[in-house]
């Protein structure tokens, strides 16, 4: 610094240093002029190229409200930008009102905004880099980090903070950082400085902003630029410069998005109602038409769940939580976690689930199942006790809660009285018959084990309503089933387990092979830990749902069912 370009520059004051290097104030003996002097640390010659590269671009659009970079030294390594000065310094020192404030972070996302439309990105944005001119004109500074990866922890947004590659190119982590940088000049507060990154999150939850002394549109305003999700921030900074020239946010009536919701909202009823033709009719349609809807990505992630899709669920859910991780899908998430085994995850989000919906019965039932899979019977039984004591006679829990205390008693399979009590309860009835079989189809320590055989109920076909499922064989099992149709259809080798359509007498077959749950309007075929079944040429995993015209395998005997009378072939 002793030459400074030649003694072209004296050296009068330090303006400013930080983990950058140091800015100082110069005159150019020759003008007169004074300027700003930029001292950058890093010596690495590819960083300083790509710097100075970006100041050359910056200054080609001449604006108004960008600091004027002149030109650029090197001595001893280090890189040295000059640059107009500007004598009333920064926001960050000025005592401004709040109407000179909006004035001014107007004219910073004008400016913004026009960069942003030639694909410069600034990245650190705060009052610091917003500079006061002589006139009391507002200056950009420190677009030596435009386009690059850097930026200030309290002003980073999360995409930034989470290190998401998409987030380099996305003009929206400037809308947060004026966002926060609004906030901190009008409150004289950041209310994320010295946090780390899971803090910032955290605040960002709890909506816990210093602001509640401003006016109503100005939190809007602030709201609205800081979203943690960047979809549902100010899309451009032309939409934040006319929300501050209006005073209010915006209402933007989106034709797409309506349609979008509404479609989801039919598909939610459609689901509810288990009408499934109409259902899968719909499915093409969302996907195609609102492939970026959050509502149409849960309802299609509903869908594939309810259905047991669990790969395909997961898609969907994952591709809505991308778009807004607030989305309340922790007991669907369960319920996948579930699937997979992954048991110890699954508690956790029904445990948090059921702390904000204490009375879902279905989510009750999630955590029973998780205890019955991890062989936690005790906690099973002292669950089941505390539902039926609630919800008395309820026939899934009772079910359940039996199933837990056959596996803690067996292999002497106990009945607690508050089963001994139930009535028509063909969940029972089935795994009692299990129990009790006497031509054995299980062992209580070789596979296939007695559990293997048990079923566990889920909380779907907590009405027991019977269905109408039809077979289309001339079986004479299939036959008497469509005169006289059952809940629990039992399917195996001849001779065991009292099978209500028994299948060869082969070893290829299971002596409890399968099993179909015949339910009002929710039909599922649950394979038994078996030597195979085939639903359509496809061998299934645990149970899957049958909509429409199916066709069992089961070693060389096909079974056909059809689940919609009006449509037999």
């Amino acid at each position: 610094m002793k030459n400074l370009y030649n003694n072209q520059y004296e050296y009068i004051k330090t303006l400013g240093e930080g983990g950058f290097g140091r800015v100082f104030l110069a005159i150019e003996k020759k003008s007169r002029r004074k300027v700003a002097i930029k001292e950058l640390k890093d010596k690495n010659d590819i960083n300083q190229q790509g710097i100075i590269h970006e100041m050359q671009q910056v200054a080609k659009f001449n604006h108004t409200h960008i600091v004027t970079y002149y030109h650029h030294f090197e001595e001893d390594g280090l890189l040295y930008l000059v640059m107009e000065y500007c004598e009333n310094g920064t926001l960050a020192n000025q005592k401004c009102t709040a109407n000179e404030i909006i004035e001014y972070i107007k004219q910073v996302s004008i400016a913004l905004g026009d960069l942003h439309q030639k694909n410069i990105i600034h990245h650190d944005i705060k009052p610091n880099n917003i500079l006061l001119a002589q006139n009391k004109q507002v200056k950009i500074a420190d677009f030596g980090m435009a386009n690059k990866s850097g930026g200030t922890r309290a002003y980073m947004s999360p995409e930034m903070l989470h290190y998401e590659r998409t987030a380099l190119s996305d003009e929206r982590v400037d809308v947060y950082a004026l966002g926060v940088t609004l906030m901190e000049l009008l409150t004289g507060t950041n209310p994320f400085y010295y946090k780390s990154k899971e803090e910032i999150m955290e605040i960002h939850h709890a909506k816990n902003f210093p602001f509640q002394k401003l006016s109503g549109w100005q939190q809007e305003v602030i709201l609205k630029a800081i979203h943690i999700i960047p979809e549902l921030r100010f899309q451009t900074m032309a939409d934040f410069t006319e929300a501050l020239a209006l005073r209010q946010v915006p209402i933007f009536l989106n034709k797409h998005s309506i349609m979008a919701n509404n479609a989801a909202e039919k598909m939610t009823q459609l689901l509810k109602a288990k009408k499934w033709s109409k259902v899968i009719s719909n499915l093409e349609y969302l996907e195609t038409n609102f492939p970026t809807s959050v509502n149409v990505l849960k309802v299609l992630g509903d869908y594939h769940l309810s259905q047991n899709k669990i790969k395909a669920a997961k898609k969907f859910y994952d591709e809505a939580l991308s778009l807004n991780p607030r989305i309340d899908i922790q007991k669907e998430l369960a319920i996948i976690n579930i699937a997979l085994r992954n048991y110890p995850i699954a508690i956790s989000l029904i445990s948090d689930y059921l702390h904000r919906n204490s009375s879902d019965m279905e989510a009750y039932n999630l955590l029973l199942q998780c205890y019955y899979e991890t062989s936690r019977y005790e906690a099973g039984i002292e669950l089941g006790k505390m539902l039926l004591s609630i919800y008395k006679n309820n026939p899934i829990f009772s079910n359940n809660y039996y199933l837990c205390h056959i596996m803690f008693n067996m292999p002497n399979a106990i009945l607690p009285n508050t089963v001994l009590t139930q009535k028509d309860n063909p969940f029972i009835d089935y795994n009692m018959g299990v129990c009790f079989e006497t031509h054995l189809s299980h062992s209580y320590e070789n596979d296939p084990t007695l559990k293997s055989k048990l079923l566990f109920a889920d909380y779907r076909f907590h009405k027991l309503q019977l269905g109408d499922l039809y077979f289309t064989n001339d079986n004479p099992a299939c036959v008497f089933l469509n005169d006289f149709p059952l809940f629990i259809i039992k399917i195996g080798r001849k001779g065991y387990g009292g099978n209500i359509i028994a299948v060869e007498e082969s070893t290829a077959v299971s002596r409890r092979h399968c099993l179909l749950i015949n339910a009002k309007d929710d039909y599922w075929l649950y394979d038994l830990n078996s030597t195979g079944v085939l639903l359509d040429g496809k061998k299934i995993e645990s149970k899957v749902a049958i909509i429409g015209l199916k066709k069992i395998t089961i070693h060389n005997t096909e079974i056909k069912v059809n689940t919609d009378k009006s449509k037999l072939l």
